[in-house]
């Protein structure tokens, strides 16, 4: 049996959900993107998770017709958690309430609290509705979203038609649709214009530059998920198979078991990270069988052209076509990928086998440097992995072991471990080999991909009472091959400290360090590589007070300390929210920020409040002060305004930005304006 201890312990997050659940706020969220974001990129999309949150708040999961899957979703439940659930509905019968909960094993008081927002017991549950009941419960979601730089950028001044320029405005558009049939329909529709990209003119002649839409069904007989159009997958650890959102390193520690969800529709406006085409899981007993195909156009960079062959030197992510250049290599490389998944599942084990395949209309030929010695080259590539999750006792173990056929293995094996009703420690074991490929990779790791590495991840929660919290990580990696600014193998470090103290449910207290430690090239002028050690320290104090049941007041200051050699930066940041929530007409927040740093190496990141599914989570950098102004109106019921007004300015500057987005001047400022209607 499950022990009663909270396996993992998130008693710093509950004042945020419970104020999630009642205004649709986005703290909670707040608290896991930055649990991640250090180890993601600035432009990193976290619409895909602040979506399902706010849908399962609105279309809470049944406890009796869960599997877990969805519970997973919810990110915030260890894997022993999820499963304790639904063992507790199999021995027990049906939940006949949610407040049943409570007595599931491993579950305790907050962690029920936690999950009550999102889930529900379906009275009748047990019987088919008829079509008219499921229609009249269908749902209509239409939202538009503008933003813009305010300050004029060097790309839209340049009028010389042989420079490079951005050949569209600086505004940037986003619309979004979905119709809902809760556990049945989901019809989704994205479009996206970045600033600088035309509008209904030149590549975007059909007016965005970016599409995604996808129908999905749900629960037909023995067909689990049927997605026709944009689509995910998210199966094993992530190192065969796995698109959409992901987490790092950070101080939710449980993450670095990657919990799959399978099949989904595509609902985030990330232009790489999703398959196009059909899906579907069909289940027999305990055996689920996933077939997908995948046919879409990618944006490369072109090298070369011969004897009607094209080769590219890149796949491009970002998803940018702003410049003439860009625009050339806009959809000029074609995927064609299909694969199946196998999946077994009995009680508590669960062992599941990915195959694909992946055809490009074109060769990838990277730049002849070193480090690219292993990288993929050529047409086609061929990946097959197995993977396994257990449950025994109070242990949860899980792996995978990934192939690309013609090169390389990766590998990584871990464990979830309730020590003691205080004490839980999480394991996780990796070699990713220098030459394994695989096109969607995003298994846990130091470097952006799960390839050329070795590591060893150690992390441990303690929490000696209900008031306080304390979660670290130590983790050991190797690079055997060169890297990028790496002309050598390398070894580093990753330490990390946290603790929470929450007197009240009205106080929270944080204190964090974090000390990384990893090699890089040093002087260019010599002609053999030489490493030097680049070490980085960050140390962070902030704390919350709840004034009134409408009125909180947080605060932070960070230092971080870079050095390199004989150079060394050093930096800081302090900054003071009001944050106004009311059920009334009109919320907010307000932040002001100060910072210095002595570089860009000892820049500071830190998320800042958005509109809702949108993300922000700038650096800063220089010596200036920052504030924003987060309002949202709600104009009646199913209508809803939102904006944001952003300004960053430095007095010892006179140019921001480089290249084409250089401003005159030491100010930059951003607004964002969006609107929603639900029906």
């Amino acid at each position: 049996m499950l022990s009663k201890s909270n396996f993992f312990v998130l008693l710093y997050l509950l004042p945020h959900l419970v104020a999630l659940a009642q205004t649709e706020n986005t703290d909670l969220i707040e608290q896991l993107v930055e649990s991640m974001a250090d180890d993601l990129t600035e432009d990193y999309d976290y619409m895909e998770l602040t979506e399902k949150w706010n849908y399962y708040l609105k279309h809470p999961i049944d406890l009796n017709k869960t599997n877990g899957e969805t519970l997973s979703e919810l990110r915030f439940l260890s894997p022993l958690q999820v499963a304790a659930i639904i063992a507790h509905r199999k021995a027990a019968g049906p939940y006949l309430t949610v407040y049943e909960l409570q007595a599931v094993e491993g579950l305790n008081v907050e962690i029920v609290g936690l999950l009550l927002p999102f889930v529900q017991v379906e009275q009748g549950s047990g019987f088919d509705r008829s079509a008219n009941e499921y229609l009249s419960s269908g749902r209509h979601d239409l939202m538009f979203r503008y933003g813009r730089i305010l300050e004029k950028q060097q790309g839209y001044l340049i009028t010389d038609p042989t420079r490079s320029s951005y050949l569209g405005n600086a505004d940037r558009l986003f619309g979004r649709y979905r119709y809902t049939i809760p556990q049945k329909l989901q019809l989704s529709l994205n479009m996206k214009k970045d600033a600088g990209e035309q509008f209904f003119k030149g590549a975007q002649r059909l007016g965005f530059d970016f599409y995604s839409g996808s129908l999905s069904l749900q629960k037909i007989k023995r067909w689990q998920q049927v997605v026709i159009g944009d689509y995910s997958l998210q199966f094993g650890q992530g190192l065969a198979l796995w698109t959409g959102l992901s987490f790092g390193k950070g101080a939710l520690v449980q993450h670095v078991a990657r919990q799959g969800i399978g099949l989904r529709p595509y609902t985030s406006s990330n232009e790489f990270a999703f398959f196009r085409g059909m899906a579907a899981s069909y289940a027999v007993r305990n055996w689920t069988v996933t077939p997908f195909i995948s046919y879409k156009k990618l944006s490369a960079t072109f090298v070369d052209s011969t004897s009607g062959r094209s080769y590219y030197s890149a796949i491009i992510e970002n998803g940018l076509h702003r410049t003439p250049n860009e625009v050339s290599n806009r959809h000029n490389l074609t995927q064609l990928l299909l694969g199946t998944n196998i999946q077994y599942q009995k009680n508590a084990f669960t062992l599941g086998v990915n195959v694909l395949h992946t055809e490009l209309s074109g060769n990838i030929m990277p730049r002849a440097l070193p480090y690219n010695r292993y990288a993929f080259v050529g047409s086609d590539l061929s990946n097959a992995s197995i993977y396994y999750h257990t449950y025994i006792h109070n242990m949860y173990l899980f792996g995978e072991l990934a192939h690309s056929f013609g090169s390389g293995l990766a590998y990584t094996n871990g464990l979830i471990a309730s020590l003691s009703h205080k004490l839980s420690l999480v394991l996780q074991q990796r070699d990713y080999q220098k030459n394994y490929h695989a096109f969607y990779n995003q298994a846990l790791a130091e470097g952006s991909h799960a390839v050329n590495e070795k590591g060893f991840y150690t992390g441990l929660i303690f929490q000696p009472s209900k008031k306080v919290l304390w979660v670290a990580y130590a983790d050991s990696f190797r690079f055997p091959w060169l890297r990028y600014r790496v002309d050598a193998p390398s070894s580093g470090q990753d330490l990390f400290s946290q603790l929470n103290i929450t007197p009240n449910k009205k106080v929270r207290y944080l204190l964090r360090y974090r000390f990384r430690n990893k090699a890089e090239n040093g002087d260019s002028i010599h002609p053999t590589a030489i490493l030097e050690r680049v070490k980085r320290q960050q140390v962070r104090a902030e704390s919350q007070f709840q004034l009134s049941s409408t009125l909180t007041l947080r605060n932070r200051i960070e230092f971080g300390h870079y050095k390199k050699a004989t150079e060394v930066e050093k930096a800081y940041l302090f900054y003071q929210d009001v944050i106004y929530k009311s059920r009334g007409m009109v919320s907010g927040n307000i932040r002001v920020a100060l910072f210095k740093t002595d570089g860009y190496n000892s820049r500071i990141y830190a998320f800042e409040n958005d509109v809702l599914y949108a993300s922000s989570f700038p650096f800063y950098s220089n010596k200036g002060i920052r504030y924003y102004l987060n309002l949202r109106c709600r104009i009646k019921i199913g209508v809803d305004f939102w904006c944001r007004y952003a300004v960053s300015r430095y007095p010892a500057l006179h140019e921001l930005g480089s290249a084409l987005d250089k401003i005159e001047g030491n100010r930059k400022s951003e607004l964002k304006l969006q609107m929603r209607f639900q029906f």
